[in-house]
């Protein structure tokens, strides 16, 4: 047949590959729900996906490949270089290199220039973050949080400073 004309085993509307995801279970609900209401309508559809469902069946039956019994040894030498000590033990040998007798030196400093930026950043903030301004805004800030739902029903702001007025209701004991 021609590319791109459709065989007459095909499923409707190229729907192949939502089918297998709807087979595998990984589609939204929605489009599963949708699926299934295609599958119980459309014959040829449920026939796909009941040979695509036989074919997985046969591939569970089949039986597994089994790596080598060198393939663990080959993996490991060359991943890391490694000696063999006999058939079924592998003693990896790690290189040494005169860099490696630094890491203490590297760890100290590392860890002395983490405990100099800390400071640094302590001092700085106490240097320039007055305390008295800090807690005053969390003050107001708290105090706006409490009454935000009654804020939020208020259309006009003039309206709600008048009724802050001592003069309108009096002045709270």
């Amino acid at each position: 047949m021609a590319a791109g004309t459709p065989r007459p085993d095909d499923p409707p509307d190229g729907a192949t590959e939502e089918l297998v995801a709807y087979l595998d279970g990984e589609l939204d609900p929605v489009a599963a729900e949708a699926m299934a209401t295609r599958l119980s309508l459309d014959p040829r559809l449920r026939a796909e996906a009941d040979a695509l469902q036989r074919a997985w069946d046969i591939l569970d039956v089949l039986p597994r490949p089994q790596p080598s019994a060198a393939f663990l040894t080959r993996t490991v030498s060359q991943a890391v270089p490694a000696t063999v000590v006999s058939a079924t033990a592998v003693v990896p040998v790690l290189p040494t290199t005169p860099s490696d007798r630094g890491g203490g030196l590297f760890w100290g400093v590392s860890v002395v220039l983490i405990l100099v930026t800390g400071l640094g950043g302590y001092v700085g903030r106490a240097l320039l973050v007055p305390r008295g301004q800090e807690y005053e805004q969390i003050t107001r800030d708290a105090a706006l949080l409490h009454n935000l739902r009654l804020y939020r029903t208020v259309d006009d702001l003039d309206y709600a400073r008048q009724l802050d007025d001592p003069a309108l209701f009096g002045e709270e004991e």
